[in-house]
């Protein structure tokens, strides 16, 4: 009786050891195919960054305003000052500058983002509309965050509004670019510092997120290259 109970008490413990074996095996594999498919994302972001950078330096572009997010690999951030999209203060109507900015540039982000080498890669734009942290008169710091919410919502959806006219027309990219385009308002909790103090005017600005989908590095390379 002895016996045969120690013999199922190794049976058991030899089945434990092998499922524990198992099971470090399938986390070491999992591990492996992150890194691996987040190394190659990494790369995909980093071809298009040189794209971009490349076809947008013509409207005053450089590698200062687009750049991959540091805390996301797989975003790529275009950064529009507030300057150059014209809101007057505390309003959510685009003024003529603005209108003319958007048009020049428009036409050529969707050239690149919807070429055929990249269409398929692209998974969203988000058009990110940011506010500095200045208090609206009459009102308590919370209404004040969120009457900055509402204003950088607006002021995104009106730049969304000017790139589907400029697109008008464009059925092929247009239709790609208006696809995956969205707004979204930040308001003030992405301020930018300069020496530890909010710097209004880098605060105030409208950034385009470009996420980028998994995709197999090489083949893109070899697309590229063609």
């Amino acid at each position: 009786m002895d016996e045969q109970q120690g013999n199922s008490d190794h049976l058991s413990s030899s089945l434990t050891d092998l499922m524990t074996s198992l099971m470090v095996i399938f986390i070491l594999l999992l591990l492996v195919f992150v890194s691996h498919t987040a190394s190659k994302d990494a790369a995909l972001s980093q071809i298009l960054l040189k794209e971009l950078i490349k076809d947008m330096k013509p409207h005053g572009f450089n590698e200062n305003t687009i750049h991959v997010d540091k805390s996301d690999p797989n975003a790529i951030l275009v950064i529009v000052p507030g300057k150059l999209m014209n809101f007057d203060n505390q309003k959510t109507v685009l003024k003529p500058e603005g209108q003319d900015f958007l048009k020049a540039y428009i036409p050529d982000f969707a050239s690149v983002l919807c070429d055929d080498r990249f269409r398929n890669s692209v998974e969203s734009i988000v058009v990110e509309g940011h506010t500095d942290d200045t208090q609206w008169d009459g009102q308590s710091l919370r209404e004040s965050q969120n009457r900055n919410i509402e204003l950088s919502q607006g002021r995104s959806m009106a730049v969304v509004r000017e790139a589907r006219a400029d697109l008008d027309g464009n059925d092929r990219e247009g239709k790609c670019f208006v696809d995956k385009l969205s707004a979204a308002g930040r308001g003030e909790q992405d301020l930018v510092l300069v020496n530890g103090v909010v710097s209004k005017d880098q605060s105030r600005r409208v950034i385009f997120r470009i996420r980028v989908k998994a995709r197999d590095e090489e083949n893109l390379s070899k697309e590229l290259k063609q």
